[in-house]
């Protein structure tokens, strides 16, 4: 299978997938339908699915274009009136996309928002603003112990699988990640290594859950030094795995942002 990454915005990514010598093409999150055209145009495809995460404009703001000029797109996503969705899927199921010969596995991972879900095959997670490279997203909608939830689903995942989330937002986050983890080798070369990825024009994700698991404070509310640093810098004892994430979330909505 192809990945075609679209820069669209100002930090934002659109995925476009095809199966090599096929024209049938999925885009997941299409917030703008011009970079997306333009992307099947170059690559001569027929755009037969749609893969929704949440209702956020910029990953659904395309979609009413596309669907002008691809009438018979099956639109997936959770229900929600705000997702102009015609197949709903639900935490658990598993997605056949003919246009692909894949199977997709639907799983809740809401907390940014109230509906929001990724989609899972093959060691690849497409997650839209669940979870970013070092960070996670803010909670608009959910809950933290929602949210909780979400990331402690995907720490399950295989350590291989490639992280496809929506933004750009690295670097930033792990300027954050390193006032909660400062005496983190693996974390202080992430940066470097992102640097001069972002340097020469290039991009940082996807990222691989293995990296994740140990740079990503927002993955490791289960490692003791993590809860130490968040119990001395909010100077209050921190008894559960949930409220450590919440903590850390504060810390950066609070402080950092």
């Amino acid at each position: 299978m192809n990945i075609i990454q679209i820069p669209a915005f100002s930090d934002n990514y659109l995925w476009l997938l095809h199966e090599s010598n096929l024209r049938d093409a999925v885009v997941v999150d299409p917030g703008d339908h011009t970079p997306i055209l333009k992307a099947l145009e170059e690559n001569n495809l027929d755009l037969k699915d749609i893969l929704i995460t949440h209702h956020h404009n910029d990953h659904i703001g395309g979609i009413l274009e596309l669907k002008k000029l691809f009438p018979d797109v099956n639109i997936y996503g959770p229900s929600d009136k705000r997702i102009p969705a015609n197949i709903i899927v639900k935490d658990g199921e598993r997605v056949k996309l003919n246009s692909l010969h894949e199977t997709f596995k639907v799983i809740d991972v809401k907390g940014h928002t109230n509906s929001h879900v990724a989609y899972y095959f093959k060691n690849k997670l497409f997650c839209g603003d669940t979870l970013f490279s070092c960070g996670c997203g803010r909670l608009f909608e959910g809950s933290y112990i929602d949210m909780h939830k979400a990331l402690s689903k995907i720490k399950q995942l295989p350590k291989e699988t490639m992280i496809y989330c929506a933004h750009e937002y690295t670097l930033d986050n792990i300027g954050f990640a390193k006032l909660v983890d400062p005496n983190n080798e693996d974390l202080i070369s992430m940066e470097k290594k992102v640097k001069k990825i972002i340097d020469k024009g290039g991009y940082s994700i996807p990222s691989k859950l293995e990296s994740e698991l140990k740079i990503n404070p927002f993955l490791r509310f289960d490692i003791p030094n993590i809860k130490q640093s968040v119990q001395n810098h909010f100077n209050t004892e921190i008894k559960s795995e949930a409220e450590i994430f919440k903590y850390i979330r504060e810390w950066k909505d609070k402080e950092y942002d």
